[in-house]
């Protein structure tokens, strides 16, 4: 079962265009640093900015430079359940697992998220990660739509980014023998590890992956006073992380750091200077860079 820290990768840009050198260069050094997986063309891939074609040759940079160190996890951040398939199909022989969200924009009935599910579930051989996201989406999945959807077969584990930490403590718990629970929101991941979170997939651990590692390891060691001063350590850093649209700051401090240019696709920006201050400020002060 899917535990511990997932990253959840940027995609690097240069010129307008995908930057596979710089992305070779990051996925690589991702790979190498203990954690469980990567997301790639997640949210803070900027997927919705992705054509097909480009989802699938970053899928393959990435199956081909991490060779099993860690699993390959590949976004599915779209409405429309053809659409999913399409890419699932593409991309299925590069990614161990899949992160589907549930359909936005359309307002879907909790029968018609059920449906979506079953239908990509019953199309690919590799698990999928359920992604609940009442902030981009709309609406929650329902615990009783959960339990539906815990039934079927290669339905594996759920992205929570609900603030409603209940979640875990009710339903959730009751569904630890086949589900993993990750933490999607970085500044709830302490909270929802003592909830009975399985571990995250981070925004955060792009550019603190020593200090959020080190912070889940004491978590499960019990040492709660050396986990109590990692979770204060990092609390700064998480706000800043999101203080402007994401990954607008996650990519510019890995841009500072030389993996990559500082480039987002339109609509997004690069943050301004008065938050890059700020956290350059907090990075010196934690020790990152």
């Amino acid at each position: 079962m899917l535990n511990g820290y997932v990253a959840a990768a940027v995609t690097p840009f240069k010129s307008g265009k995908l930057d596979l050198a710089a992305f070779e260069k990051y996925i690589h050094h991702l790979s190498i640093q203990g954690i469980s997986g990567v997301v790639v063309c997640g949210s803070t891939g900027e997927a919705l900015a992705l054509s097909l074609q480009e989802k699938i040759e970053l899928l393959r940079v990435a199956s081909k430079l991490i060779d099993g160190r860690v699993k390959i996890i590949c976004g599915v951040i779209d409405p429309i359940t053809a659409n999913c398939l399409e890419l699932i199909k593409k991309v299925e022989k590069f990614a161990d697992y899949f992160l589907c969200i549930s359909p936005f924009y359309i307002k879907p009935s909790s029968d018609q998220i059920f449906q979506h599910f079953r239908i990509l579930g019953e199309n690919t051989r590799k698990e999928i990660i359920i992604y609940n996201n009442p902030g981009r989406v709309g609406r929650e999945i329902d615990f009783d739509t959960l339990k539906k959807l815990y039934h079927l077969p290669n339905i594996t584990a759920v992205k929570e980014c609900s603030t409603n930490l209940s979640r875990y403590a009710h339903e959730y718990m009751r569904m630890k023998e086949k589900f993993s629970f990750l933490a999607g929101n970085d500044e709830m991941v302490c909270a929802a590890l003592a909830m009975g979170a399985d571990g995250a997939i981070s925004a955060s651990v792009n550019v603190a992956t020593d200090l959020c590692m080190k912070m889940y390891k004491a978590f499960q060691q019990k040492d709660m006073e050396r986990f109590g001063i990692l979770r204060d350590t990092l609390a700064p850093l998480h706000e800043l992380m999101f203080a402007e649209p994401s990954p607008a700051p996650v990519k510019y401090l890995l841009s500072k750091w030389g993996f990559m240019q500082n480039e987002l696709r339109a609509p997004l920006t690069p943050i301004t200077k008065a938050l890059e201050e700020r956290i350059d400020a907090c990075a010196e002060r934690i020790g990152l860079g």
